[in-house]
């Protein structure tokens, strides 16, 4: 125990020495505790490459030192099941993050691969709490590695700089004392800001925004969040991913949308509501996947909203915005996959 809080405090001075020396990047810094969000401990002397085998980047990266790494489970058919970001936990046992509600299904899923491997699957959200600490302006925070065997775990987002990081604690540290110990320069705030800067950039998470067996990896931007390795060997779903990426090009993409009336509190829109241009009758080029209040994100055919500008959506109008993180070789708009 006189360990524990050695450990800890040693962590809070550390801590506090970063937030006093890059006090301008943790202005407007946002704490928030996602709820929404469990951890699967998978573990045992097969648990990299079991998991190297199902997702869509390459656990090699580990060997070369990542602590935090975003990938995606397809089904045989190459489509989108569940998104995850993967810590490194301890040698032989890495966490699954994923949306609360397909917990249960992703560790069925994963079960079935199984068979006679030396992999056990715990519930570790028993234990820890997830948090993410993240700038409101979309501005990059100081990158930041914690032990992972300590009490506060601290990873780099590997998507965006701009999603700031992730904290991994365990239950008994509560938000009182999260936000003592950063101080003044972070701000404890809903989940729902968490969604408006993850829209704001145009990035997608759980079954919600990437509804299961409904899209490519490639279509959800994961190729761009650097969440797919196309150099590693066989996984579920890898020839039809690897033969879009070589032969093929992405019509659709998740893309931002400003709303230029805010939605209200009590207002809604269906998440699977239709998206058509503004000033032509060119049809459906899309539909919305979630909103909070003036910036929305939806799946649309990009050279049609590109070229639209101005999109409808029920009693809606919104500004199509390509996001500034997309590589500037960007493929065309063309895919030739049903």
């Amino acid at each position: 125990m006189f360990r524990q809080v050695n450990r800890l405090f040693a962590q809070t001075c550390i801590v506090r020495g970063i937030l006093q020396h890059s006090r301008n990047e943790f202005c407007s810094t946002a704490l928030v505790q996602l709820r929404s969000k469990k951890l699967l401990k998978v573990s045992g002397a097969d648990a990299s490459d079991f998991l190297q085998g199902l997702i869509t980047n390459d656990m090699g990266h580990f060997n070369d030192g990542a602590k935090c790494m975003y990938a995606m489970f397809l089904n045989n058919k190459g489509r989108v099941l569940y998104d995850s970001l993967i810590y490194k936990w301890d040698e032989n046992s890495f966490l699954l993050e994923c949306q609360r509600s397909v917990f249960d299904s992703l560790l069925r899923h994963l079960s079935l691969y199984k068979l006679k491997r030396n992999i056990l699957f715990d519930d570790a959200s028993a234990g820890y709490d997830v948090w993410t600490l993240i700038s409101t302006v979309n501005t990059p925070l100081p990158e930041i590695t914690f032990d992972p065997k300590s009490h506060i775990n601290l990873f780099a987002d590997p998507r965006l700089k701009e999603l700031g990081c992730r904290l991994i604690t365990i239950n008994s540290l509560d938000a009182a004392t999260l936000t003592e110990l950063f101080g003044k320069n972070v701000i404890l705030k809903d989940e729902d800001v968490y969604r408006y800067a993850r829209y704001k950039l145009g990035v997608g998470e759980g079954p919600d925004e990437l509804p299961p067996g409904a899209c490519f990896p490639l279509e959800v931007n994961c190729d761009y969040l650097h969440g797919v390795s196309f150099h590693k060997g066989c996984y579920v779903g890898q020839e039809l991913t690897a033969r879009i990426h070589h032969t093929g090009v992405v019509r659709k993409r998740l893309m931002p949308l400003r709303f230029i009336e805010q939605i209200g509190v009590l207002e809604n829109i269906d998440k699977e509501e239709a998206i058509v241009p503004a000033r032509n009758s060119k049809g459906k080029i899309g539909v919305l996947r979630g909103f909070v209040q003036d910036f929305g994100i939806g799946l649309l055919r990009i050279k049609d909203a590109i070229e639209a500008g101005t999109v409808k959506m029920s009693n809606y109008t919104a500004e199509v915005i390509k996001p500034s993180w997309w590589p500037v070789e960007a493929p065309k708009e063309k895919i030739n996959v049903t």
